[in-house]
């Protein structure tokens, strides 16, 4: 699980003169974090730069994540 207050206090020190308040960073992080998400859920696939990409393979049924790299494939049911 992602500990979003990580990433929070990471942006909000890297960025102190931009990033004004604790709620704002968190916007930010639940804006990065919720694209991936809605790409995945309107049929999109989301390239994971050095690692591959993975896309909802419909056709297997729901919650049927597929990952692919350029030396594996791998499919996996999500529940």
């Amino acid at each position: 699980m992602i500990d979003r207050n990580t990433y929070v206090n990471a942006l909000m020190d890297a960025l102190p003169d931009v990033i004004s308040s604790q709620e704002l960073a968190g916007q930010i992080v639940d804006v990065v974090f919720s694209v991936p998400t809605r790409a995945l859920e309107n049929g999109n696939e989301v390239e994971l730069p050095g690692l591959g990409s993975i896309s909802l393979d419909r056709s297997r049924g729901a919650g049927c994540l597929s990952y692919s790299s350029a030396g594996a494939h791998m499919q996996c049911s999500v529940q």
